[in-house]
């Protein structure tokens, strides 16, 4: 018997070996660090990756959203109102933060409840989904608690909402990323008018989603393509776009790595010194998004830590302050832990099914109440999941 075990152990150990060795070989034969470990040298039918346009949800559809969430907040004030009509989300959500602290001091649980949702609708205009479903889920629990089963049914819709938003990006990235693929092999097959066309439009659609290493990436693709060509001046734009990315996002080594792309094209030291000396901004910018990020953890932490003791006054002007830590906080620093696309598609799987499931609850209530626009909604929601 314990030969056996020995001969398995063994053979398990040989065959990590073997794949270890592999690995290395395959990054061996990669000349470029920061391009996939993939075939471009294969055939590739159409030079333009699919539209992202198709992944979106109907746009009267959200129109209609928006509008029901704009109305709540008039509802509840003109300078909310405002800040709404002006996209002023960070001070909206100031706002709101210490209208919640307020109904909590004076008791009024209904109140809660209702900023909680907005807060969370709020955080999915800005495709903050994590902080979105935190926000609607403490909403669910008010309702619940206060047996306000058309409440809670209106969460449940937005928490389907939000979902939907998540998987609406992960494939609005994957095809943002095939573009990116396409443009690469394009790049090593000469096509350098389709390649840098392409390029330019991994970084339009990369920036609003908050996807900053993958237009970094395609900056630098750009910066060498134009580098090619003798486009010194093109080189340089393309390049100091994705050294301040890669800088601002706490990727130092890319950062100078694409500094020695232009080296090697022959731009003048004082222009590399400018330049350097902008990464070095750009850092020291994002290490004080950081720090300001780890304070807003920890106020976090202390949040949670009074609200278990019942001091639930102390725990919300915490949970304030952690608010106020991130103002300045560069969105650059704050998304610059972004999974990959195919992890993001391969989780947003899940998505799909948790908004089928709280749609299904809203609509449940809704049709029991005779709410028949809500369920019409969620209905036309429901469609939305692919």
């Amino acid at each position: 018997m314990n030969s056996m075990r020995h001969n398995y152990l063994v053979i398990v150990g040989l065959l990590s070996v073997a794949a270890l060795v592999a690995v290395q070989y395959i990054l061996s034969q990669q000349s470029d660090p920061y391009q996939p470990i993939v075939d471009l040298t294969r055939q590739i039918e159409s030079p333009v990756a699919e539209e992202t346009k198709r992944f979106e949800l109907d746009p009267e559809l959200e129109r209609q959203l928006i509008s029901g969430t704009a109305r709540t907040v008039r509802e509840m004030s003109a300078e909310l109102a405002r800040l709404l009509d002006q996209k002023e989300y960070g001070l909206l959500r100031e706002r709101l933060l210490n209208k919640a602290a307020g109904a909590v001091s004076s008791g009024n649980t209904n109140e809660l409840g209702h900023v909680m949702s907005l807060l969370g609708q709020l955080s999915i205009e800005e495709q903050d989904i994590d902080s979105a479903e935190v926000y609607l889920l403490e909403a669910l629990d008010v309702y619940q608690t206060l047996g306000d089963t058309v409440g809670a049914a209106q969460v449940y819709m937005q928490l389907g909402r939000a979902h939907l938003k998540s998987r609406q990006i992960a494939r609005s990235a994957g095809g943002t990323y095939d573009r990116l693929l396409v443009a690469r092999w394009q790049l090593s097959n000469g096509q350098l008018s389709a390649a840098a066309q392409n390029f330019r439009q991994v970084v339009d659609e990369s920036l609003p989603a908050n996807r900053y290493g993958t237009a970094a990436s395609a900056h630098y693709s750009l910066a060498q393509l134009h580098t090619r060509n003798g486009n010194t001046f093109e080189a340089e734009q393309s390049a100091m776009a994705a050294a301040r990315l890669y800088a601002a996002s706490g990727q130092l080594h890319r950062a100078n790595a694409t500094v020695e792309v232009l080296r090697q094209a022959g731009i003048e030291e004082w222009r590399l010194y400018d330049i350097e000396r902008e990464i070095d901004r750009s850092y020291a910018e994002f290490e004080a998004s950081v720090h300001q990020i780890e304070r807003a953890r920890d106020y976090r932490q202390l949040y949670n830590h009074y609200r278990t003791q019942g001091d639930q006054d102390r725990a919300w002007k915490l949970r304030i302050l952690a608010n106020k830590s991130l103002k300045n906080v560069s969105k650059r620093a704050m998304y610059r832990r972004q999974p990959d696309a195919l992890a993001l598609l391969y989780v947003s799987n899940d998505n799909k099914g948790r908004a089928r499931n709280y749609f299904e609850i809203a609509k449940q209530t809704f049709d029991s109440e005779g709410l028949d626009g809500l369920s019409t909604q969620v209905a036309k929601l429901k469609d939305q999941i692919y």
